[in-house]
């Protein structure tokens, strides 16, 4: 492995994941302000809060440019790990793909549930790769140990993406989760690009 390579893809992907992670957690903590703006505008028959929806929206497209990010850094990064965890890398690109378009697609609140649906593949294919990575004797040890923490996150986004489907219950239990999981991608992710690559 060539270890230059491997410090400049990570750092590109570290960055990515801190853009999206935080604004991630910021959408959640805003979300029931949205929803209790909805209601009492729903309620007193005026329109939201445009300026709740204005933040809400910028936060989407910081994400998107976190996940593009991300996205060009899983992209070298398939050049610089082993050939046997290649195919698990590549997981993670599809499942990249996927997030962009699913936050892209948000855009449009009528098709909210297949957003869910391209999140829950996403998190799916993501779980996969994170449990090869953690187990595959050709990443270094301390990218292992990264991957493991990232295949816990994976776990906690997908019971937190199920709870989300419950009206106000799902989103108290999901905030804390996605806390969590978030604290878990930063911590698995500086793991990995601070990785010795000759270490096995």
């Amino acid at each position: 492995m060539d270890a230059l390579n491997w410090k400049l893809t990570t750092k590109k992907i570290y960055q990515g994941v801190l853009l999206f992670s935080l604004c991630g957690v910021a959408k959640q903590v805003l979300a029931p302000f949205l929803t209790a703006n909805a209601v009492a505008a729903f309620a007193n028959g005026s329109s939201s809060s445009s300026s709740l929806t204005m933040v809400n929206a910028l936060l989407t497209i910081a994400i998107i440019a976190g996940y593009v990010l991300f996205f060009l850094g899983i992209q070298g990064f398939q050049n610089v790990t082993e050939q046997n965890d290649v195919p698990h890398v590549k997981r993670l690109y599809v499942a990249t793909i996927l997030l962009i378009i699913s936050y892209v697609l948000s855009f449009i609140p009528i098709i909210n549930f297949i957003c869910w649906i391209l999140n829950l593949v996403a998190f799916i294919l993501m779980l996969l790769a994170y449990s090869a990575l953690k187990k595959s004797p050709t990443f270094p040890a301390l990218a292992r140990k990264g991957a493991s923490l990232l295949f816990i996150a994976m776990i906690l986004d997908i019971v937190a993406a199920v709870f989300g489907l419950i009206p106000l219950l799902g989103l108290i239990v999901k905030v804390p989760l996605d806390i969590v999981a978030f604290v878990l991608v930063l911590i698995g992710w500086k793991r990995i690009s601070d990785a010795d690559v000759n270490e096995k």
